[in-house]
């Protein structure tokens, strides 16, 4: 029985510890596979066990089992009765298990239950599980046991997942409590041994006190164990441009800081390198989702690198920070809004993503509030949302901001710049003055009459000639790595597109900058939109008086460009010269635009999706507006110990109130008015002693059932130093109760209420600051009791299976 026990344990523990694997996979099909598994296994080790059989025997034992069992879930058609493996099955598991592999490394999770990767996942739990059956019940070991529970429980870590708050704290809460059960399990067998240590069954030791203890010290440590980790912080690895590197710009280039390049502790991090691992990486992970009434939404920007210098773009040192409340600063230069909308977009990032030091927000420009938990700051100069005192992992936010929409026209007639914005963004070093007579061959050759036809001369020279996309490409850092692209190469991604107009644009004479962040996205299903690694992107933004700053896109986009990516509205419909006359169209400006297929989902994300040939929207990933079933889990347990955190100290006060109140209703019964009275102040005497004992029980000075009245008083009144009201108060409830105790007629008690309160402020005065929260938070007086209402509930069901024990024992 003892070894059935444990194994059933081991089986449970491993089971709750899988949980832990729920980030990896869309769906619960693989969870339900892995609980086959650990039963398959756990049968097994439990009839591997009817005889004692060496080690090496069991483990083989568990491992044919196991392969049964996954022949017959994966490749039951070509095996013998659907059951025995065949040359065929194993090949075809062999098969399966590769492609499992392969599918592995090309899926970044969340992934679709594809037949490999659930093959991988049962076998795995399965493998599991014979471990921690062999190590915890034929090894004797509940202890050591936890290793690979330990080793399911952090597999989503080794593949950077972060499973949010709530997520991981339930996985840990459930991995916590199947192992604790585990240990339990093999302390109830210890101790059955020591109740065995007489055959004769007369005269057994009485274990029943200690394992009472074992019991409520066990429920003790699964609490603490469940509940300590909703108080303790996760930590998360930074994938929004995270990475905390201290230098900004070209690749290596400046030192320590940003900015100027002088160390002021300030963590951004190096938007280009992490521009270009966002966009090399294999796979896309989730980023955010948002959802919008836009049908077009803007990009979203994080960073906006301000100053160039030899060695790139770089971020500025953040001259002033102004409090988010939630509306922010007005955007500069922006004067006329009569052709821009207000719209509103609400954000939530992964659970997955990080931040930097100063927590830097995905927003759309130019945003005019922000609406987010933590502690909202802006520069005032270039509108960069910073939101600190809080995790950006999970975070969800709501942006109202504005979308342009300037006439042609009037961005043509726009006038000079202010003398501010003219001496921090025309500023470019002499090692760019070469390019110069480039910029302006570019803008004759397009027949461009004004700044803004310069600017749209620029975007389409860069978008439409013979640049060619592709991110096999170095990073632009330098002066001549921008002419090498510029006249040599031809060849790059957003990163050397936005730096080429940037730099073309000063030259210009056009106010200019770079911004950093992530282009509209994927649309999923109605208003929501999905935004991935692969949506990074780096554009230019050109300034023109009275609307600010405005995006324009130099990087081809399309299928032979950075797909979802688009030129905005404003710079589209100009005769460009260089295009034989036509209008530019190798810009795109419209959610059609990206390669997105019949449903709106682009190739790329369509297995990540499981999106099969039906149409239909695809389940998103990252959480928008729906909540998860674990999400609703941890807020239950957490609402749970609220409750129980909060159950003490209202039950303490309703106990008071309603003594109290129930004396205010009492009508005492007698012959005459006057044994009415009697019996009122009799009640009114033992409710104020009543209280009174519960008062000093609370605050560490208990009574002993055995104490008079009096003896209680003097040494409550000595002890806790009373002062001379409080101590005339507590003599007058002990007289009370002495009284109507001891005399023929009490005294009256009408004013034993006044007294209580009196004493009871006395009381919390004169001790110590922890006692007096101790008493109002975790009162004993309700305390005590109710431990020893569970205490004895579980004596009385230990009692109630002894008879059942005793008659196996006989049996036995």
């Amino acid at each position: 029985m003892a070894s059935h026990r444990r194994t059933a344990a081991a089986a449970f523990a491993v089971i709750l510890a899988s949980v832990s694997l729920y980030p990896v996979f869309i769906g619960l099909l693989w969870f339900w596979a892995g609980c086959g598994a650990v039963i398959v296994v756990a049968l097994a080790g439990t009839l591997s066990r009817l005889r004692r059989l060496p080690v090496a025997v069991v483990l083989v034992i568990g491992v044919a089992a196991l392969l049964l069992y996954l022949n017959f879930a994966f490749a039951n058609g070509r095996s013998f009765l659907h059951l025995l493996p065949t040359p065929s099955s194993l090949a075809a598991l062999s098969h399966l298990a590769g492609q499992g592999f392969n599918e592995a490394s090309k899926y970044a999770p969340p992934v679709p239950e594809l037949r490999g990767l659930v093959l991988l996942s049962t076998a795995g739990i399965g493998i599991a599980a014979l471990l921690t059956d062999l190590i915890a019940v034929r090894l004797g070991s509940a202890a050591l046991a936890g290793l690979p529970l330990l080793l399911l429980f952090t597999e989503p870590f080794t593949l950077s997942l972060s499973r949010g708050f709530v997520g991981t704290t339930v996985a840990f809460c459930l991995s916590v409590a199947g192992y604790l059960a585990l240990l339990s399990s093999e302390g109830r067998d210890r101790i059955r041994e020591w109740e065995h240590a007489n055959p004769s069954g007369k005269d057994e030791p009485d274990t029943r006190t200690l394992a009472a203890a074992g019991r409520r010290v066990g429920f003790a440590s699964v609490v603490v164990a469940l509940c300590l980790p909703l108080f303790v912080p996760g930590l998360h690895t930074t994938r929004l441009f995270g990475g905390g590197q201290p230098g900004i710009g070209g690749s290596g280039g400046g030192g320590g800081g940003h900015g100027s390049g002088t160390g002021n502790g300030v963590g951004f991090p190096d938007p280009d390198t992490q521009l270009s691992q966002e966009l090399h990486s294999t796979t896309p992970s989730n980023v955010l989702v948002y959802t919008t009434k836009d049908t077009s939404p803007d990009y979203l920007q994080i960073y906006t690198l301000d100053q160039l210098t030899d060695s790139g773009w770089r971020v500025s040192q953040p001259e002033s920070l102004v409090p988010v409340s939630p509306r922010l600063p007005p955007p500069p230069g922006l004067t006329s809004t009569s052709s821009a909308t207000r719209v509103s977009t609400t954000i939530t990032l992964a659970g997955d993503v990080g931040q930097d030091d100063l927590g830097a927000l995905p927003v759309p420009y130019p945003a005019t509030s922000v609406t987010a938990s933590g502690t909202l700051r802006a520069d005032r100069s270039t509108l960069m949302v910073f939101d600190t005192d809080v995790s950006l992992a999970g975070l969800k936010y709501t942006v109202t901001s504005l979308t342009e929409s300037p006439p042609q026209q009037l961005l043509g007639a726009a006038p000079a710049p202010p003398a501010d914005i003219a001496a921090h963004y025309l500023s470019v070093p002499s090692s760019y003055d070469s390019l110069k007579d480039l910029a302006q061959s570019v803008v004759r050759a397009a027949g461009a009459k004004n700044q803004f036809t310069d600017a749209v001369a620029l975007q389409n020279w860069l978008a439409n000639g013979a640049f060619r996309y592709t991110l096999k490409a170095p990073t632009v850092a330098s002066a001549s790595g921008l002419a090498n692209f510029l006249e040599v190469t031809k060849k790059g991604y957003c990163q050397q597109f936005s730096f080429a107009m940037a730099v073309l644009a000063r030259l210009l004479g056009i106010p200019s900058r770079v911004a950093i962040g992530y282009t509209w996205g994927t649309p999923v299903s109605g208003d929501t939109w999905l935004v991935t690694t692969h949506d990074a992107h780096a554009w230019p933004e050109l300034y023109f008086q009275g609307y600010g700053w405005l995006r324009f896109e130099p990087t081809p986009t399309g299928t032979n460009g950075q797909g979802t990516a688009y030129a905005p509205g404003y710079s589209l419909g100009l005769v460009n010269p260089l295009t034989t006359g036509q209008p530019q169209t190798g810009l795109s400006a419209g959610p059609g635009s990206a390669h997105t297929g019949s449903t709106g989902i682009p190739e790329n994300l369509r297995n990540l999706f499981a999106e099969h040939g039906g149409g239909g929207s695809a389940p998103v990933t990252a959480k928008g507006d729906t909540i998860s079933p674990w999400e609703i889990f941890g807020l239950v347990v957490a609402g749970l110990i609220v409750v129980a955190a909060i159950a003490p100290w209202c039950a303490r006060r309703v106990v008071r109130r309603r003594r109290w109140r129930r004396l205010a209703s009492h009508r005492a019964r007698g012959a005459t008015a006057a044994d009415r009275v009697q019996a009122r102040d009799v009640a009114w005497a033992h409710a104020a002693w009543e209280e009174l004992r519960d008062d000093l029980t609370d605050y560490g000075a208990s009574t002993l059932p055995s104490e008079s009245p009096r003896a209680v008083a003097a040494r409550a009144g000595t002890g806790l130093s009373l002062a001379d009201p409080a101590r005339a108060a507590l003599g007058r409830i002990v007289i009370a109760e002495e009284r109507a105790r001891y005399a023929p007629a009490p005294t009256d008690g009408s004013g034993l209420r006044a007294d209580s309160a009196a004493v009871r402020r006395a009381i919390d005065a004169a001790v110590p600051r922890g006692a007096r929260w101790r008493a109002r938070l975790l009162p004993a007086s309700v305390l005590g009791p109710a431990l020893g209402a569970i205490a004895s509930a579980a004596d009385l069901y230990r009692s109630s299976r002894e008879p059942r024990r005793r008659a196996r024992q006989s049996l036995d």
